[in-house]
Formats: C-alpha cells, structure tokens, sequence
C-alpha cells in the first residue's frame, strides 16, 4: 500500500523535480529538455539609387530596400548549416546550432524549386561567372536566440565617385527580377522559369570584343547563351540602378523562353524606322519594362558620375517620337502595348497571346501577328485596339497577320516598303520585289522583304530570284513557325535558287541584298530589285 502511494507521488511530483534536477522525465521517457539549436532572424537590405530624366543617378536621395526573396545561408568553416529566402520584406531567419561560430551569407540568387520555379542568378563574366555574395562578420550563435541579424549591401558610392565594394548592384538587378517574375506570376501562378544568368561587372563597357573581359559593347541578351549582359563601367555606362534597362532585357528573356521573337537585333534606337519583326521586339521589352516596374519613365543613363540621359521614354506619350510612326516603329508598338495594360484589359490578355498565337504564328511576329490574335481572343476591346493603332498609323482592317488584303497604306516615306508581305504561288509568274538600305542596315525597314506561300501537298518546291538591278546580291532564307528551314547565301551579282523537300503547310520567308548585312555593306546600294517565283 504505502508503496503505490509513494509511486503515485512521484508521479504526481515529476515537473518540480524536472524543474530542480533535470533528471527525471515524464511518462518513463528518460528524454533532456535542453536546447541544442538557436533562430538567427534579421533582414537584408539594399541600396536602391534612383534617377531622373534630367539629372541622371541621384545619390543624394540613395534609399534602403529589401532584397527580396534572395536566398540566405549560414556558414560554418565551408558547411552550410541552414539555408532559406528572404520574405517580401527582405526577412529572413534560420536554425543553427548553439555555441557555434558562423557567418550569414547573403547570395545574389533568387532560387525556388517548387511551384513556382526559377532560377536566377548574377554573376561576374570578368571572373568565371563567379555569384555575387554578401558575408556578415563572424559571430557565435550561443545559446539564445538572436534577431536584428541585418546586413545592406551598400552602393560603395563614396560623393565623387564609387570608393568601396559596388555590393548593391547586384541586389538591385535582383529586385528588378522580382518585379518582372511577379508580373508573369499575375498571369501564370505555376510558372516555371528556366535559369538565367545576368552577367553584370564593374569592367562591363560598350566595347564589342571578349565579354569575359568586360566588352560586351551594351546591356543585351543573348539568345544563343540565354544569358543577360548588363553594363558597370564607372563614368562611361552603368546599368544596374537602370531598371527599365534590366526589365527590357528581362523581357527579351520572357520573350525568347515562353514567346517568341524573330527579331533581327543589333543596334536600335527611338526615331528608327525598323523591321517590323525588330519594332515588335524592341517595342514589346520597353513596354514589358513599364508594366514590370509600374512606371511608365523609360531612364537609361550613363556618361561621367552617371549623370547623363543616354534614353528617356514616355511609354504612356500617345505623341511619341514623331520620326517614326507606325507598323516599324518600336516606339508605337511600346505605346500601343502599354495603353492596352493601362486599359481595362491588363496584362492577362497580352500574356496569353505572347505565349499562345505569337508562339506558334505562321507569320513572322510583328505588330500585325500580335493584334491579329489579340483581337480575335478579346472581341469586347475591339474598338479600344483600333483607337490604338489608328493613334499610331497602322491599319485597322488587317484581316490577318499578314495584312493579306493589303489595307496597309503607311509605307514610312518608301514606296518599296508595301505590301508587307508578297504572297506566291506555285507556277505563277514571277513578279518584282524591291529593297533598299534609306533608312540604314542591318536591322532597318525594307532591308529585307517579305514573302509567303501555302502548299497543299507534299513535294519539292523552288524558291528563285533573278537580278534585275545590276550588282545585286540576292539571298534567300525560309522559315516555318519561328524555325529556319533552309536559305541561299550569294556573295556575288547573279540570281539565287532555294530548292527544298517540303510537306503542306504554311511557310514564311525573306529576300534581301547580301550587301546590306552589316559585315559586308561598303556603300549606299539605294534600291535593289529582284524577280521572284515560286515552282
């Protein structure tokens, strides 16, 4: 009796002796109540510098902001302990062991690998591609927890000029990043985003040469690699407080992943009267970048204490640059894109042509590709879309995305430069198509001319042009749906045949004077004429 009294005591005892001995446990466990890990929590920071169209890099109004969703490690000797992302306020905190001493490291890395995914990354071309990071000083974790465990990356600005670490420039990249995946995330909540690297230096300069020793001659990005370039160069061009700039060349990111673009590339600027394929594209990443960064100001600066307007944009000027005005002009295409994102229409309905009807066109994406689509998927805006292209004078009868009933009449000052595209048919007769270097090369309106056909039945087709102006160069290239089927290459006057095995379908290609590509043109040709047929 008085023994099962005594147990039922014991039992009734064991916190307060858990209490005084930490000896005893609960219900026979024989378990110790001591803490072997400790919360390190804080926030990562930023210096964001902005600027204004005027005067360039404002440093004097140099702010702080969170660093979002960048992934955060601590560090013991070389061992990760633990590992996490910041929140949208830049938090972060992780668990770690008692009484070991450690460091955080802050990485310039936006990484998740559930859905949503991505993987974005800034990098040093000038050193291997080596990642950006940010250390603390060392610390011992204790034995209790710890908060208010911040770090900034500061801009290393130091009055006259950069005196320390440019630790922020990539951070600032990254935020640019976020806004543009959160606008993709508007439209598409499970999105998965192939990695990208942004490659951005402090030796990063407009030098065309060898980009891992900084001559990457501009910000740009580069399809073959999938990789973004990004200008650094101190009192020449520095990027990466631009974020219209990063944003744009996101956007040619977005476009060559998930749309798609047939854009030429090479130099472009406001005022230019371009391929249309280079217009859409060019177009289509200034207004991504007002609609990422919700800001309509387009500012790229450069030149001594980055205190000059290379480029200063308002996307939302229905009046624009009045040099350019229409189907070739990226300037119309940006306004055009972001009015309709200012619209009650959004961004959705823009994504879902993007990456639906301008993915799989027949047609080459221009402008027309892009608002064929776009209005059949959204009849309710019609007249919002064509108060938008008659704004910037461009058709609003296209049937198609070939403006095949040739409604286009802005011909940009060149006769030679409609109809935009020349239809053949097999067996009929040959008929003339001209181009011309008016308006400069490579890139430029009426370089190239269009042409498309439609087969029914499989065979071998011939695509032939004869010279009719002395001198020319003739070249042909074929396409199907954005994918090169096959071309002609001539680097000398004569005519030049393109004989290919094909099955039914739509195909889409251009002929052009090999004397207007940008390695090989010497002098003004002016207008050059060939007789094309198809057989």
């Amino acid at each position: 009796m008085r023994l099962q009294k005594f147990k039922i005591n014991a039992l009734l005892s064991c916190t307060i002796l858990l209490f005084v001995f930490h000896t005893m446990g609960c219900g026979g466990s024989g378990g110790s109540s001591l803490a072997t890990s400790v919360t390190v929590s804080g926030a990562v920071t930023f210096d964001f510098v902005p600027a204004d169209k005027v005067s360039g890099l404002l440093y004097t109004n140099t702010s702080k902001k969170p660093a979002r969703r960048v992934l955060v490690e601590a560090i013991s000797d070389s061992s990760v302990l633990a590992s996490t992302s910041t929140n949208d306020a830049g938090g972060y905190s992780v668990s770690v062991p008692i009484n070991t001493i450690i460091k955080i490291r802050v990485k310039a890395q936006m990484l998740k690998t559930d859905s949503p995914s991505w993987d974005f990354q800034v990098v040093d071309n000038t050193n291997s591609k080596a990642l950006y990071t940010m250390d603390s000083a060392p610390f011992d974790t204790g034995g209790v927890n710890i908060s208010g465990k911040d770090l900034n990356a500061s801009s290393g600005w130091g009055g006259t000029g950069y005196t320390a670490t440019r630790a922020a420039a990539p951070f600032s990249i990254l935020d640019t990043v976020f806004k543009a995946v959160e606008k993709i995330k508007s439209a598409a909540p499970a999105v998965t985003m192939p990695q990208l690297l942004i490659n951005w230096s402090i030796n990063n300069r407009p030098k065309i040469g060898d980009p891992s020793a900084g001559e990457i001659d501009t910000s740009h990005y580069n399809p073959t690699e999938n990789q973004i370039y990004i200008l650094g160069k101190e009192n020449v061009d520095t990027d990466e407080f631009d974020h219209h700039v990063v944003a744009h060349e996101w956007g040619h990111y977005f476009e060559a992943n998930f749309s798609r673009s047939d854009s030429l590339g090479n130099d472009h600027g406001p005022g230019e009267k371009l391929d249309p394929r280079v217009a859409f594209s060019e177009g289509f990443s200034n207004a991504f970048s007002g609609m990422a960064i919700e800001d309509p100001n387009y500012v790229d600066t450069m030149g001594a204490k980055q205190g000059t307007i290379r480029v200063y944009m308002n996307l939302s000027d229905i009046n624009g640059d009045p040099a350019s005005i229409g189907w070739f002009s990226e300037d119309s295409v940006q306004y055009i894109l972001y009015a309709l994102y200012r619209s009650n229409m959004g961004f959705n309905p823009i994504y879902d042509v993007l990456v639906n009807g301008q993915k799989t066109a027949s047609s080459f994406t221009t402008i027309y590709s892009f608002i064929s689509f776009l209005k059949a998927n959204n009849p309710a805006y019609l007249t919002t879309i064509d108060n938008l292209l008659t704004a910037k004078n461009i058709t609003t009868t296209a049937i198609d995305e070939w403006d095949s009933t040739a409604t286009e009449a802005n011909n940009g000052g060149n006769a030679n430069t409609l109809p935009v595209y020349n239809k053949l048919i097999a067996g009929a007769a040959p008929f003339q198509i001209c181009v011309d270097d008016k308006f400069g090369i490579p890139n430029k309106l009426k370089n190239r001319s269009f042409i498309y056909f439609e087969i029914a039945s499989n065979g071998n087709y011939t695509i032939h042009a004869d010279v009719v102006t002395v001198g020319g160069v003739p070249n042909i290239r074929l396409t199907s749906k954005g994918q090169d089927v096959d071309s002609a290459n001539n680097s000398t006057t004569g005519p030049a045949s393109l004989t290919e095995t094909l099955t039914p379908g739509i195909y889409v290609g251009e002929v052009y004077d090999y004397r207007h590509l940008s390695t090989n043109h010497t002098s003004i040709t002016g207008e050059v004429c060939f007789n094309v047929k198809l057989y």
